[in-house]
């Protein structure tokens, strides 16, 4: 049970919750004792995530999630136009957003379902090849900035594509990782309940220590670690503050989707009590989410670093 990070053979027992899908699943956990990833133990095949994968979950995001998501671009409004490659595009919201901004945009997306959307942005002039990264044909060294906007944790192999990224990246490339920091204070209080577990789509769990040591021993310098997120924090909390309260899990976020699998007079009856504690709820859930941001234990981080030179790898 060697760590794919670090490949330390220390990776003992952490905690185990059921599958975030279906609720009928145990899954364990295990925690890396030399570099602190958190991942699921044991891996589960390509036919058994399927089932967790299905009902488009690819799909198009509902109004209010595409809303928001429109904000990612926000994120790098300050650096000059460059070459961009965005891992796990989906339905290219985001690369949409950068080509109006300037950008000459590129995206990778290993779902089926999301080419349907393939002609909406080759229009714009935005590439996507639909497979792994590792076989994508792109050319060394030619993107100023590669995106992983919640993908990491839902790879097989993070360092893998991590590496990988480096060799893609012009010199002093920067890379952006945005994921779910099971080091968050949301996590340490509701456990299995927080919303962004996600079991087991997402195999691996980083904090922000983890995160660094995975991009800082795999040739990359950290820029920055933040935690404030409109478009993930405030939600998560709030989703994961009426799953503790036995709601359907994760009820609200698949309303908002169309997926609620509860029927009959029992879902409206949680649809009401929803609708009507949401006054309440969601003011509580924005200022603790920015509390625990404030606190560098928010619901998701975002990391930020800049590809090292092979002359400062090599001094090493």
């Amino acid at each position: 049970m060697n760590c794919k990070i670090c490949g330390s053979g220390s990776s003992p027992f952490f905690f185990r919750c059921m599958d975030s899908e279906f609720q009928k699943t145990e899954i364990e956990l295990c925690r890396c004792g030399v570099c602190g990833i958190v991942f699921v133990h044991p891996q589960p095949g390509k036919s058994q995530l399927a089932a967790y994968y299905k009902d488009n979950y690819y799909e198009k995001p509902s109004l209010f999630f595409g809303l928001i998501r429109t904000l990612r671009g926000k994120a790098f409004s300050g650096m000059p136009p460059g070459k961009i490659l965005d891992i796990g595009c989906g339905e290219g919201t985001f690369l949409l957003a950068m080509s109006q901004a300037g950008w000459q945009c590129y995206g990778t997306e290993v779902s089926e379902s999301s080419q349907e959307f393939s002609g909406r942005l080759k229009e714009k002039g935005i590439r996507v090849h639909y497979g792994e990264l590792t076989n994508a044909g792109l050319e060394p060294a030619s993107f100023d900035l590669i995106t992983l906007w919640h993908v990491a944790e839902h790879l097989r192999d993070p360092k893998e594509y991590i590496l990988h990224a480096r060799k893609l990246l012009k010199k002093n490339g920067l890379i952006f990782i945005a994921a779910p920091n099971i080091g968050s204070a949301s996590f340490a209080l509701w456990k299995c309940r927080w919303f962004h577990l996600d079991l087991p789509r997402h195999l691996f769990h980083f904090t922000p220590e983890s995160a660094s040591f995975l991009l800082e021993n795999n040739g990359f310098e950290i820029v920055g670690i933040t935690h404030n997120s409109f478009e993930f924090n405030p939600f998560g909390v709030l989703q994961s503050f009426y799953n503790s309260l036995g709601l359907e899990f994760n009820f609200l976020y698949k309303t908002l989707k169309n997926k609620a699998r509860e029927k009959g007079p029992a879902r409206y009856a949680r649809l009401l009590l929803t609708i009507v504690s949401l006054p309440i709820a969601v003011p509580m859930s924005i200022v603790l989410a920015y509390l625990f941001s404030a606190m560098g234990r928010g619901d998701t981080m975002q990391v930020l670093a800049r590809k090292k030179s092979e002359s400062i790898i090599a001094n090493h």
